[in-house]
């Protein structure tokens, strides 16, 4: 595994964070826990440091996942980070039972990186002072380390906040796709900030092996989930690729793909841009499967919808894509949309997402009509 300095903390953090945002599940939809403490404990008994959730996350289960997992492992070589929305307005006591609640669970006394989430420059300028705050009495009774944000907002608004100089860590979204945040990455770095990507891998999209890419000369990956991550760890200015990791076969793989890290040459990167550059269509439905959409009031798996449907038409795989749209129940698939809207308010990525699973429906219903 390789690691180096998180900004100018001084933590050593291993290049490949474990994401506990996509952990395996049971049929009911709780945390299948043997298995998420069985590929946690792989990870970090493979050199893996660094740990990512919210209280959000499977509903709480997520955080409780990370507290089994670490159990008997030397707290002092692990780097927990974890979340709290600022902007459901909480009260200052809630927001102290957040804190320990998460304590409980994460089974620690402290916690090394205390996010306030999916920020933007709207919620900054309502919530921060408060976080400002609580954080600052959270510090001085050692709970938690550093202070840090999420972010998804436009580039110009990340370097407001990063200027502010008032965090010592950031996690933003970066990836063969998505791109927009590279000047606030590099200005983070040079601010002394320790810099965590997420959606390396694009929430899932590059994890189906695509031809194009693996036959490339020279890359020789097994996948191109390890293409992507390279892509993100070849920009010097970030620190870690938090990947959200589901088997251990992926596990695996990423721990591979890290510990083996060469950097993309120009030439290699150039060659991604042709690459993906007649695929940009995807950028028109840009699902990172976050499920901040869900529940949906009438059960439709707008992430499942929006996950298959990008399969189908980046990768082409349209016949295992069309076999798993039609293996939902009816009420999940896209054509039962009523466009409510309410899902569209909670989407970080703006997605209007009535519109988009039309889409979904005419692009797999319509076809098999005929």
């Amino acid at each position: 595994m390789l690691y180096r300095r998180f900004g100018n903390t001084p933590y050593n953090v291993s290049r490949l964070g474990f994401g506990a945002m996509r952990l395996p599940v049971l049929p009911d939809g709780n945390v299948d826990f043997d298995k998420a403490v069985e590929i946690m404990r792989y990870a970090i008994e493979n050199g893996v440091n660094f740990i990512d959730s919210h209280h959000f996350y499977h509903n709480g289960q997520s955080e409780e996942a990370i507290g089994r997992a670490i159990k008997g492992f030397p707290r002092e070589k692990l780097i927990l980070q974890t979340k709290i929305g600022m902007y459901n307005n909480y009260t200052d006591k809630q927001c102290w039972e957040l804190l320990e609640n998460a304590l409980k669970k994460l089974n620690t006394d402290y916690i090394d990186f205390y996010l306030t989430h999916s920020l933007n420059w709207d919620t900054y300028t309502k919530y921060n002072r408060q976080f400002m705050q609580f954080t600052q009495k959270a510090l001085d009774q050692k709970l938690i380390r550093y202070r840090g944000f999420s972010v998804h907002d436009n580039v110009e608004n990340m370097k407001k906040i990063i200027q502010t100089g008032q965090f010592q860590a950031m996690t933003v979204q970066y990836n063969l796709l998505y791109r927009d945040s590279e000047q606030a990455i590099e200005l983070a770095h040079q601010k002394g900030m320790g810099v965590v990507v997420m959606g390396p891998v694009g929430g899932g999209t590059f994890g189906y092996p695509g031809e194009e890419l693996l036959s490339w000369a020279g890359l020789k990956q097994k996948s191109t989930a390890s293409i992507a991550i390279r892509f993100v760890l070849s920009n010097s200015n970030v620190d870690i690729a938090l990947s959200g990791m589901s088997t251990l076969d992926q596990v695996i793989d990423n721990i591979n793909t890290v510990s083996n890290f060469t950097p993309l040459d120009k030439e290699d990167i150039k060659k991604l841009d042709e690459i993906f550059e007649s695929r940009k269509k995807l950028l028109n439905l840009y699902c990172t499967g976050c499920r901040y959409c869900m529940p949906c009031p009438n059960n439709v798996n707008i992430p499942s919808n929006f996950h298959w449907y990008n399969v189908a038409n980046v990768y082409g795989v349209r016949k295992r894509a069309e076999e798993k749209y039609f293996s939902m129940k009816p009420e999940e698939r896209a054509s039962s949309c009523i466009a409510c809207g309410k899902c569209v308010e909670k989407c970080p990525q703006k997605i209007q997402i009535p519109e988009k699973l039309k889409d979904v429906a005419d692009y797999f219903e319509k076809k098999n009509e005929i």
